[in-house]
């Protein structure tokens, strides 16, 4: 017998909370005991981990929201907002904005990575930078691929799955439930927080809070998560192609260096124009946004 859609609807904050934290934990567990019982459990082959990051993707992040957006509304997808379609010409100013900002989003993870912890953290400094080497290494494995078929594969990997489960999770459902506890503004920080924890990245702490940050006001002035998902799409899109086109032995522009050292200008450049569109775009949603509503 199937549960009754919105069963659950008029949960308080803290129940929410719990709900989440439960369907997560059982949805990971399932995914991690499928993987277990389909693959080799060989954590050093390549192929295996990208098995294993898949049903992760979906059991952590794609699944939960869905559920839960069944039990806690009787119209799931608007719940998640992902009834409204972008147009397409914002689309296109979204995907312009994500490019320009590319070398500013360089520019911000060599600060972070300059910051250093007090001598007491310095075992946890070291942690830290050991984490994001092996994190490093595992995604250079991941992305050094050979033909049109892996790359689409990588694609849909490391650039659909992630862009529409993370942003089921963080935007559409932990920044939903903090939206309904306090306000917008404190939702959209608090996830952005949390979505750069969880990634155990720390030397890139700053630009992915912040990337986080610009999804969530995104969703708030669109009310469209397709379009934040379209955004968090092409950041990772460009990574992936850029490293396959690398890999292969094409003469590329350095995609995670540009905006750093000699081309240091154009990661402020970077920043001011990425600056100016995002409120631009803001400006835009808060025209239609009276226009429809005749003020």
């Amino acid at each position: 017998m199937l549960v009754s859609k919105g069963l659950y609807k008029d949960s308080g904050i803290l129940s929410k909370l719990l709900q989440l934290v439960v369907v997560f934990l059982f949805f990971t567990l399932s995914a991690m005991s499928v993987w277990l019982l389909v693959s080799d459990q060989d954590y050093s082959n390549t192929d295996s981990l990208k098995l294993l990051q898949l049903f992760q993707s979906v059991g952590m992040f794609i699944l939960p929201p869905l559920v839960l957006a069944y039990l806690w509304s009787e119209k799931p997808f608007s719940y998640l907002q992902l009834n409204s379609a972008p147009t397409w010409w914002d689309s296109i100013k979204i995907v312009l904005i994500m490019v320009a900002a590319i070398p500013a989003i360089n520019l911000l993870s060599f600060f972070n990575q300059q910051l250093v912890l007090p001598d007491f953290m310095q075992g946890v400094e070291v942690w830290m930078r050991n984490a994001e080497a092996e994190t490093a290494l595992i995604t250079q494995k991941f992305v050094n691929v050979k033909g049109v078929n892996a790359l689409l594969f990588n694609i849909f990997l490391i650039s659909i799955i992630p862009a529409l489960g993370e942003e089921l999770f963080f935007r559409g459902t932990i920044q939903k439930i903090f939206t309904e506890w306090k306000n917008a503004k404190l939702a959209i920080w608090l996830a952005a927080i949390i979505f750069s924890t969880i990634h155990l990245q720390f030397l890139g702490f700053l630009p992915r809070m912040l990337l986080g940050a610009f999804f969530g006001y995104l969703l708030l002035w669109s009310g469209s998560l397709w379009l934040v998902i379209l955004a968090h799409f092409t950041n990772n899109f460009l990574a992936v192609v850029f490293y396959y086109f690398k890999f292969n032995g094409f003469r590329v522009i350095d995609l995670d260096r540009i905006g750093t050292g000699d081309t240091l200008w154009l990661g402020i450049f970077s920043c001011i124009v990425t600056i100016a569109g995002i409120i631009l775009i803001k400006k835009s949603f808060e025209k239609k946004s009276k226009g429809f509503f005749g003020v």
